[in-house]
């Protein structure tokens, strides 16, 4: 008699990285930014500024609306939830794969172009909400400091101060822990029951040997 037992094979859990702390002309706490993994080619962003005044911009510097770095090559796609398709009342953002500059903060190989005007007038108020995809995987570990120290950088305005900020201080929520599905009890008893039934079958033979 013949058993066997199919359990289910390893899941990675990816892992989640926030960033809590900023320097720069705004407040520490200007916003948070969350990394969570998309499936195996994509990882959603989230810049949850923390005061409704706080918004996106273009100035001079030259300072970048939104930028960071990526390890690995491949193509890059996006698709913007906040502003919805990337869109707002003044301008739009989108992907600059040859990157920007977020003077005092340094390069950044990939940023996040608005056609908006400069000004305070001109900014997008509001969560900055995106998923990157890139062709051949893209993992929350590819995002890197540049040689700053710097993870992300942005160019902020609270309607009165405008300048850059920087994110350079990552904290991990969820590390890579595999994990295994735990075996239902009905699926435990019939193992028990084969295991038995061979048991039996092994001491049958031995008595009929005798």
């Amino acid at each position: 008699m013949a058993f066997t037992a199919t359990l289910s094979t390893a899941a990675l859990a990816g892992p989640i990285y926030t960033f809590n702390t900023s320097t720069g002309k705004q407040p520490s706490d200007a916003g948070v930014i969350t990394l969570t993994q998309n499936g195996a080619n994509a990882v959603d962003v989230k810049v949850d500024l923390t005061n409704p005044t706080y918004g996106f911009l273009n100035t001079g510097g030259p300072h970048t609306p939104f930028a960071f770095n990526l390890a690995g090559s491949g193509a890059l796609s996006i698709d913007f939830t906040a502003p919805v398709n990337g869109s707002y009342s003044w301008g739009s953002f989108s992907l600059n794969t040859a990157g920007g500059d977020n003077t005092p903060f340094g390069t950044f190989g990939i940023a996040l172009d608005d056609s908006a005007d400069n000004g305070s007038s001109r900014a997008f108020y509001g969560d900055l909400v995106f998923t990157l995809s890139r062709v051949g995987g893209l993992s929350t570990d590819d995002f890197i400091a540049n040689t700053n120290g710097y993870y992300f950088s942005a160019d902020l305005t609270n309607h009165e101060t405008t300048g850059a900020q920087a994110w350079a201080i990552r904290e991990t929520i969820l590390q890579n822990i595999p994990t295994r599905d735990v075996p239902e009890p009905l699926t435990l008893t019939l193992f028990g029951a084969g295991l038995a039934g061979i048991g039996a079958m092994r001491r049958r033979k031995k008595v009929a040997a005798v």
